[in-house]
C-alpha cells in the first residue's frame, strides 16, 4: 500500500489477546510498515502493537465485579475513544463485548470502519444484541461454523474464518493414551474464578484420592495469574499439588482434566482429553446471567455439538463429590471416555476451514483499501 495505516485492536482478555497476537503476526507480515495501536496483553504487545493499555488491569468478573471498577472502565473508554478520534484507519475489536461494541458503534460515527473479530457471543443473549452489533461494525469474521448463518438471517455482513485454535501454531497433535498420566486441574483465567473454582476443583481431587489412592492431580496456572493466589488455596485446603505454568501441557498430558468454563474448554477436548466442565460464580451474578442468558449449555464444546458431550456442574451443582464422581468414569478406559473421545476427534474438521488469521489480514487489507 503506498501509505501506511493505523490499526487499532482491542482485545480485552488473555484468550483476546492470544488470538489477536497472531492477527498482529499476520497483518505485519503483509505490510511492515503498519502502526498497530492495541488495549492488550504481552502477546500483542510482542507479536508488534504499541499498548495504549493493558489488559491485566481490567481482568474482572461478573456484573457485580465490573460495577465496582466502573470509574477505571470509563477511563480506559476515554482513552480508546481518543485513539480513535486520531487518525485510525481501521478498528478491529476483538470478543469483549462490553467495551467493544460501544468502541465499534463510535468508531462508525467517526466514519472509521470496523471489522469485528470473534464476535461476542451475543447469540446466548438473544436477537436484540445480534441487530445492536449488527448496526455497530462494517464486517464481522467469526469462528464457530453456526455464527455465521446467524448474522446473515440479521443482513449483516459476516465471514467464517475458522476457530483459531485448530491454525498450526496453536494446535499440537494430541498425546498418545499410552503418555496421558493423572487428573489436570483448570480453574479459570481470572482472580475471581481461582478463589470461586479452585476451591471446588480441590474437592473433587480429596474425593477422587479417597477411592482412587495414588491418583496425582496438576494444576494449570494461567500466566495472567499470579503464583500465590494457587498456593493460598493450596495452603488453606492443607493441600500439595504440583503447578504447572503451561498450563496447555497439562491439557495434552492428562488423562482427564475438570475445567472452568470458557476457551480452555475446547482446547483440552481439540486435545482429545476427557473433560469436565466446571463454574462458579457469585449468587448475585448467576441470577442476573440467568435472566439474560438465552441457551441451555454454557460449555463451548457443548454448545459447538449441541448436546451434553461433556458434563457440566454450574453453580449449585457444582459439588466435589458430583465432579469426582464423574471424573472418575473418564479416567478408566471404558465406554463414557471412548464416546467423549471419539466425538472430539471430529471437532478439528468441524472448526476448520475459512483461512484463520491469515484470511482476516485479507479482509483487513481490503477494508484499508476501500477506505483509501
Amino acid at each position: 500500500m503506498a501509505t501506511y495505516p493505523t490499526i487499532l485492536i482491542s482485545c480485552g482478555e488473555a484468550s483476546g489477546d492470544l488470538h489477536a497476537a497472531a492477527l498482529v503476526t499476520e497483518i505485519l507480515k503483509r505490510n511492515p510498515d503498519a502502526r498497530i495501536i492495541a488495549f492488550g496483553g504481552d502477546r500483542v504487545a510482542q507479536a508488534g502493537a504499541e499498548l495504549v493499555s493493558h489488559i491485566d488491569r481490567y481482568a474482572v468478573m461478573g456484573f457485580s465485579s465490573v460495577l465496582a471498577s466502573i470509574t477505571k472502565f470509563a477511563r480506559l473508554e476515554k482513552k480508546l475513544r481518543s485513539v480513535l478520534r486520531n487518525g485510525v484507519d481501521l478498528f478491529i475489536p476483538v470478543d469483549y463485548p462490553g467495551l467493544n461494541i460501544r468502541l465499534s458503534g463510535y468508531a462508525k460515527k467517526l466514519g472509521v470502519p470496523v471489522l469485528y473479530y470473534i464476535s461476542p457471543q451475543v447469540w446466548a443473549w438473544g436477537a436484540g444484541r445480534i441487530r445492536e452489533i449488527g448496526r455497530s461494525v462494517d464486517r464481522i469474521a467469526v469462528i464457530l461454523p453456526f455464527e455465521e448463518e446467524i448474522y446473515k438471517r440479521e443482513g449483516i455482513p459476516v465471514e467464517y474464518v475458522g476457530h483459531p485454535f485448530v491454525e498450526d501454531h496453536y494446535l499440537p497433535e494430541p498425546v498418545t493414551e499410552s503418555e496421558r498420566e493423572g487428573v489436570g486441574l483448570l480453574p479459570g483465567s481470572r482472580l475471581q474464578e481461582i478463589r470461586r473454582i479452585l476451591p471446588v476443583l480441590l474437592g473433587a481431587a480429596r474425593y477422587i484420592t479417597e477411592r482412587r489412592p495414588g491418583t496425582r492431580f496438576v494444576i494449570g496456572r494461567h500466566p495472567t495469574v499470579p503464583l500465590y493466589s494457587y498456593e493460598k488455596v493450596l495452603t488453606r485446603f492443607g493441600m500439595d499439588i504440583p503447578i504447572d505454568n503451561d498450563a496447555v501441557a497439562v491439557m495434552r498430558r492428562s488423562r482427564a482434566i475438570l475445567v472452568a468454563s470458557g476457551t480452555a474448554t475446547l482446547q483440552g477436548a481439540l486435545f482429545e482429553t476427557p473433560l469436565v466442565i466446571v463454574y462458579r460464580i457469585s449468587a448475585i451474578n448467576y441470577l442476573l446471567a440467568r435472566k439474560l442468558v438465552k441457551i441451555r449449555n454454557i460449555g463451548l464444546v457443548n454448545i459447538i455439538f449441541n448436546d451434553g458431550v461433556c458434563p457440566e456442574f454450574i453453580q449449585s451443582s457444582a459439588v466435589p463429590e458430583r465432579i469426582g464422581k464423574k471424573a472418575l468414569e473418564l479416567i478408566d478406559d471404558n465406554d463414557s471416555r471412548r464416546i467423549m473421545v471419539d466425538r472430539f476427534k471430529s471437532l478439528k474438521h468441524t472448526l476448520s476451514g475459512g483461512g484463520g488469521c491469515r484470511r482476516v489480514a485479507e479482509i483487513s487489507e481490503e477494508m484499508l483499501r476501500k477506505r483509501r
